[in-house]
């Protein structure tokens, strides 16, 4: 059901923003040196402990690198070979990769990243596994993006991008930024007309964001938007009456256009779970601060639009300090404060069965997730991580708590040579729209603490602390203890 005009509108103006992040270590000292490097090379040992949960800052934004609850260690080895820091240079490559095993309650294998790329001038050609966040907000500190946030591994697969703002207009007022990615997801639960299956998913991915302001200007306005569509073949899904070539499919999925999966109904829906953003930023830039304020507006069906819930979004202002270090005494680094909103979800009284219920669908059973894990904000729940005292949908959702009212502060900060890093978040869980009357919303804390320092001879050692308390996640506290090598 998403208006068509506008996602083409979209996809005209550039490929897809996948902000696909670099793997940057923790301590400034460290970014310096991987900044300037032809290769990053850094092994890790980790000694963690929770109870029953893991805490959610523990498992929120660690692309997929998350601990199991219990106690546990956990060896991790990465290398990355980045491009090289010439910008004269129009063909490079580069690749990456970042392994990890645990041995505890769960002995497992995982690789995080693995990946290989290709620039070709202001283009880059990607394929892999990468650590990714989609849409425009702060990719540090955020309480996470709607649509892929950085909490669960990254899906394989190819892209061509522009990942970096180009093709400047004007003198440079205007330039673009943004890609188009195919990814692969596996098998996939689904569920058509009671007929359960197990199918192949695959994930369409795209946006573009337009910055308008010169560089040297001190204020830079940036809009855009985000889609992306996790689907799978409609044949396999629904049978012969299904309709469509594959070729008319990926144009529907790419479109938004809709289709009647059941011929003599006027009853139209998308193909595939649809989800997105509509982005608006502002930068800020002073003598010693850099200044992001952004607002994502959720979209997921024509109801979205129709219904006017632009009250619910995503808006956050980060603030970067960029006056000199001279790394003696306590330095505010960075802070960053949002509000996330998902409440209305174009919910209509008159048709309460019609509402865009965030990240779940009618079809794909596990929504907006990858392996077990949300994609996007942590704050919208999935049954497997809320009590069991608290009602569930009707009907078997991966998330059961998508009406959320979340407040987020993230610090970070340096005394001396220690790095420091905060989340603290608050948030206000309704459930469901279709269990309105049964759930009561209740409250939740979560909240982290990480500190760091580099030792002699590329060694760094790292310590964290995290707890949940309130109604909504099993109360919790783990701590995480770590030593670093890097060569």
């Amino acid at each position: 059901m998403i208006k068509s005009s506008i996602l083409t509108t979209v996809a005209i103006l550039s490929f897809h923003l996948s902000v696909l992040s670099q793997p940057v270590p923790v301590y400034d000292s460290v970014r310096k040196a991987y900044k300037a490097a032809a290769a990053y090379r850094m092994v890790e040992l980790q000694a963690i402990g929770t109870g029953d949960a893991v805490p959610l800052w523990m498992r929120a934004g660690q692309y997929g690198s998350n601990p199991y609850q219990g106690t546990s260690f956990a060896a991790l080895a990465h290398y990355v070979k980045p491009y090289r820091q010439d910008s004269a240079r129009d063909i490079d490559w580069g690749v990456g990769i970042q392994l990890r095993a645990d041995v505890g309650s769960v002995s497992d294998f995982r690789v995080i990243e693995a990946y290989a790329k290709l620039k070709l001038k202001m283009f880059e050609i990607r394929a892999g596994r990468s650590r990714m966040i989609s849409g425009l907000t702060d990719t540090t500190l955020s309480s996470g993006s709607h649509t892929i946030s950085g909490t669960a591994l990254g899906i394989p697969q190819v892209s061509l991008s522009l990942p970096d703002y180009s093709f400047p207009q004007f003198d440079s007022l205007i330039s673009i930024k943004g890609s188009l990615a195919q990814g692969f997801m596996g098998d996939v639960p689904t569920n058509y007309s009671n007929k359960r299956d197990i199918l192949p998913g695959y994930l369409h991915q795209k946006s573009a964001h337009v910055r308008i302001g010169k560089p040297g200007w001190k204020t830079r306005f940036i809009f855009g938007g985000v889609h992306q569509v996790f689907w799978v073949d409609g044949k396999s899904l629904v049978g012969p009456s299904y309709e469509l070539s594959q070729m008319q499919t990926l144009w529907y999925v790419m479109t938004g256009k809709n289709y009647i999966y059941k011929p003599g109904s006027t009853f139209t829906t998308n193909v595939g779970n649809h989800l997105g953003s509509i982005d608006l930023g502002l930068e800020l830039t002073g003598k010693s601060s850099r200044t992001l304020i952004y607002h994502q507006v959720l979209y997921e069906s024509e109801n979205s639009f129709k219904q006017g819930s632009f009250n619910d979004g995503l808006t956050g202002i980060s603030i970067t300090n960029t006056a000199p270090a001279d790394g003696k005494g306590f330095r505010l680094q960075k802070a960053v404060v949002e509000y996330y909103r998902t409440a209305n979800q174009a919910y209509n009284a008159a048709r309460p069965a019609n509402h865009d219920n965030y990240y779940n669908h009618e079809f794909i059973m596990n929504g907006n997730s990858y392996l077990g894990q949300s994609l996007g904000n942590p704050f919208i729940t999935s049954d497997a991580n809320m009590l069991p005292t608290l009602p569930r949908g009707n009907n078997p959702y991966f998330f059961d708590n998508t009406r959320v009212k979340v407040f987020h502060v993230g610090l970070e900060a340096t005394v001396d040579k220690v790095f420091l890093r905060s989340r603290t978040s608050f948030s206000n869980n309704m459930g469901l729209w279709e269990i309105v009357n049964k759930f009561k919303p209740v409250n939740s804390m979560s909240m982290s603490l990480e500190a760091g320092m580099p030792l002699k001879k590329g060694w760094q050692l790292r310590a964290m602390v995290a707890m949940d308390n309130g109604g909504l996640l099993p109360n919790s506290t783990g701590g995480m203890l770590s030593v670093a090598r890097l060569f």
